[in-house]
């Protein structure tokens, strides 16, 4: 009888003993590989186990485990940190990371096993009880990043391959959780994810974001907090917070829950959505907050105009359309579309910032980069980007909601003049109106166009002194791309009025009625391209310019002329 209770005494504490597991390798050390290697052991038991006599090593050798200070007693669901012997001496890599509820242990020897853990080969890690049982095996994985160890997954489960894996933190978990087991509590923003893409000043901003349970035990509520992240340190500081809603819902293990909320009075620009969540004693906060930085667009802000246009190249030339933001802010191209009077095509399918002042070619094909020499930088490759008509198409930039920022409706005898194949359609001064046709010419560069700079014809457009202003005075419409044109700017006390402009010889002879009616703001610019009505250079000289404002009954509220002076370098 007496032999019968010895032997279950002795089997019950082999089973015990069992129970203190291998839990993590560090193989593979950042730091040292003399001192830096160490071996993780856990005990699951709920009573404490003596490591007297206990050793730990690899297939060809054992070391037999000492004490480092703290006794060798491991306590229930204690870890033990076995660390090489001349670590105490050579090294701090793990001082403040393993907490002081640890026990930390040693070796008797120099390294563990034969010569210390292989890198480049798996080896089997040996943990034998003080009667010669091995208790626990594990061969670990070769491949690690270096400082990263092998953890198990779930402490209670067997050594094989499919229950251990890579630590996510350098110099592994000694001591704590490992970082690859499921954790009791955890609660994780899973998705994050807008409705739609109209991302529009003071609109509403539908979003929806799914909160799952990712650890062991049920959640019975949590709070909800959505917020602007202002200083892009990805966390929700108290300014930031716009709103907090507590959910009393039950999550199980694994359960999941959709949120469906929005974003109100949204501003614009870059703006960096986040959504947090906060539920008392979470084990893993990495996953419980998101953001998403998106452009805002501005419609009213936005000013970007089409400065000019490719639409003749020479034969296996590209067509080409040059933006310019003329704003003081940031224009995001992937909210903007270009379409001629057929198609319509996105300029940008990705995220792409037009800066205050900037240019930006699209194309349809890559090519265009060669043969018109635009930097890469400043050039789009559109697919689908519309075929541009030779003698006549509608041009417009528009948003998805069609709100057109610009419209072109050009004609072959915007030009001005005969082109050969190969040149440009100039716009004088992006800050002119696009539809009126005077507004345009026939680009004079040397190369036919200027695709990302300033455009050959450019006229400046100086600031207004009096109530009608003419730069260049004098002009000379020679086709040499300096002073070809003047501009007539014109100042006048209404909001909007009708405007006549005529020109005159100086015997009072008319050569020109440059408009006719036109519907003109309070200030509005004309161009005169030193033309007469038969469409020939006038001559050189001096001429008058006769401007009228009317009202809306066409009656004359406001009669100005100034004197022109047209001269040929």
């Amino acid at each position: 009888m007496a032999l019968k209770i010895a032997f279950v005494i002795i089997f019950a504490f082999q089973i015990s003993s069992a129970q203190v597991i291998l839990n993590e390798v560090m193989f593979d050390p950042e730091g040292s590989e003399f001192y830096d290697e160490f071996v993780e052991i856990y005990n699951l038991n709920s009573f404490s186990v003596d490591l007297s006599g206990w050793q730990v090593g690899d297939s060809a050798e054992q070391d037999l485990l000492t004490d480092a200070g703290n006794g060798l007693i491991l306590q229930p669901q204690q870890y033990g940190i076995i660390l090489d012997a001349g670590y105490f001496e050579n090294s701090t890599s793990y001082d403040s990371l393993i907490p002081p509820n640890a026990l930390i242990l040693t070796i008797d020897d120099a390294s563990f096993g034969s010569n210390g853990f292989l890198n480049g080969e798996p080896e089997f890690v040996l943990l034998i009880n003080s009667t010669g049982d091995t208790v626990q095996t594990y061969q670990y994985s070769v491949g690690n990043t270096p400082g990263h160890s092998d953890e198990k997954i779930i402490l209670s489960e067997d050594n094989s391959a499919q229950n251990w894996g890579n630590s996510i933190y350098l110099n592994g978990t000694p001591g704590f959780k490992n970082s690859i087991s499921p954790k009791d509590i955890d609660l994780a923003i899973a998705e994050f994810r807008f409705v739609d893409n109209n991302f529009i000043v003071g609109q509403n901003l539908d979003f929806e974001a799914v909160i799952k349970n990712n650890g062991q035990q049920t959640i019975n509520g949590f709070q909800f907090q959505k917020f602007y992240d202002l200083n892009l340190n990805q966390r929700p500081d108290p300014a930031e917070i716009i709103e907090t809603s507590s959910y009393s819902n039950s999550l199980s293990a694994g359960d999941s829950l959709l949120i469906e909320d929005q974003f109100t009075d949204i501003p614009a620009g870059n703006v960096a959505f986040g959504i947090a969540i906060v539920v008392q004693n979470d084990e893993d906060l990495s996953n419980n907050i998101m953001t998403k930085t998106v452009f805002v667009n501005d419609p009213v802000g936005i000013k970007i105009i089409i400065n000019e246009i490719m639409a003749d190249p020479r034969p296996g030339n590209e067509e080409w359309v040059e933006l310019f933001n003329m704003g003081s802010t940031d224009i995001n191209l992937r909210d903007i579309y270009f379409a001629d009077a057929v198609d319509t095509a996105q300029v940008s399918k990705a995220d792409l910032i037009l800066q205050p002042r900037k240019y930006m070619v699209i194309s349809g094909d890559s090519a265009a980069a060669i043969q018109y020499n635009i930097s890469w930088d400043d050039l789009i490759i559109a697919k689908g980007f519309p075929t541009l008509n030779n003698s006549f198409d509608d041009l417009k930039l528009l948003n998805n909601f069609n709100f057109v920022y610009d419209r072109v409706g050009y004609t072959d005898e915007w030009y001005g003049r005969e082109i050969e194949s190969g040149t440009s359609l100039e716009k004088i001064n992006p800050n002119l109106n696009g539809q009126i046709p005077e507004n345009w010419t026939a680009s004079v560069d040397m190369t036919g166009s200027t695709p990302g700079r300033v455009n050959s014809v450019f006229a400046e457009i100086l600031p207004s002194e009096s109530q009608l202003q003419i730069q260049p005075n004098p002009f000379s419409p020679d086709g040499d791309g300096f002073e070809d044109v003047t501009i007539i700017q014109l100042d006048i006390p209404v909001e909007t009025a009708y405007v006549n402009i005529r020109i005159y010889d100086t015997r009072g002879r008319r050569i020109r009625f440059l408009t006719d009616s036109v519907p003109a703001a309070h200030e509005s610019h004309f161009v005169w391209d030193g033309k007469d009505d038969d469409g020939r250079i006038a001559r050189i000289g001096a001429y008058i310019c006769l401007v009228e404002a009317l009202n809306s009954s066409k009656g004359v509220i406001r009669q100005l002329k100034s004197t022109i002076i047209l001269v040929k370098q």
